[in-house]
This record gives structure tokens, sequence and C-alpha cells, in this order.
């Protein structure tokens, strides 16, 4: 109780219009600062999302590089739910489940991810190019005019080690 009573004091001190100052800085300043904490949120999930695209599509382009194929994930591919065989034996399927293994690397939600795979060659020492695009996302809505229609792209090439059971690939409205 004894340490109410000089912050009362402070407070009869304080005239009611320096009161009503403090309450008017407050105003004024408090968007601001609400705009830097949100904005600090929304660009440390971009930012979060980006490392996982980079990640995710680094991975995947070393799976394709060692033909590593096996037990893909189900996946959403254009809308539509693919389960690739847990060894596929058609070059349909096992594009498939690269594009699968890619999004699944990724973590982030499937139908907005975008892949596309690409080889120079079917031999030993031909390129692999994995290209995967995520669209940012603002949780508060307060930074979308800096972030609405932006897209997070990362794209890996590597030298095949071994043939590819698979062929290039691009998902509609992949970004790179």
């Amino acid at each position: 109780m004894s340490r109410l009573r000089p912050t009362r004091k402070l407070a009869r001190q304080l005239s009611p219009s320096e009161r009503g100052a403090a309450l008017v800085e407050f105003a004024l300043i408090a968007p601001l600062l609400l705009l830097i904490v949100f904005g600090v949120i929304d660009f440390g999930i971009a930012f979060a999302n980006y490392e996982n695209v980079r990640s995710g599509t680094r991975d995947a382009a070393r799976m394709g590089v060692v033909n590593d194929i096996q037990n893909a994930p189900p996946c959403t591919i254009n809308g539509v739910t693919v389960t690739p065989p847990a060894n596929p034996t058609t070059t349909a399927d096992a594009t498939n489940a690269l594009v699968c293994d890619t999004k699944s690397r990724i973590g982030l939600n499937e139908s907005a991810t975008k892949v596309r795979i690409g080889i120079t060659g079917e031999a030993i020492g031909d390129d692999v190019v994995v290209c995967a695009s995520f669209p940012v996302t603002a949780l508060t809505g307060l930074t979308l005019p800096f972030l609405g229609n932006q897209v997070l792209t990362s794209t890996v090439t590597m030298r095949l080690e071994q043939v590819p059971d698979y062929t290039s690939y691009s998902e509609p409205g992949v970004g790179c």
C-alpha cells in the first residue's frame, strides 16, 4: 500500500492538461509502434518461409541428382492430390515423386508451392535444375502494401550423378 502513495501524489501533482498531453502523445506514437512490431512479425515469417523454400529446393535437387525418388509422400499438383508409388516405374510417376518430395521438403502450403524441374540431358554430368516458388503472405495485413504480390523463389542447379528416371516438368504458376 505504501508503494501506491507516491504514484498517487505524482498523479495529483500533474495537472489535467498534462495528463491529456500524454494521452495525445501516446495516440500519435501507438500506430507507428504497432506498424513496426507487426512489420517485424510479417517480415520474420516471410524470411522463415524463404529459408524453407531455399532449403527444400536444395534438398530436392540433391535427391534429383542421385535419383532418390522412392517413398515420396502424396501431394497436391495442379489442384489434384497425387500419390506416387513407393518405387516409381514410369517417367510420369518418377517426376510426380520428385515434385512431391520437393513440396514435402519445403514444408509450406503444398497447393500454393509451385515447382519446376529441368534437366539438360539424361547423361551423368548433365544439369538438373529445381526451382520452387511460394507467395508471400502477410499474417497481420498491415504490411500487405509492402509484401503483397511478392513471390519467394529459389533455383538450384546441380550435376546429375545418376541417370534420372524423371523428366522435365513445370507446374503452372511457377514464379521462376
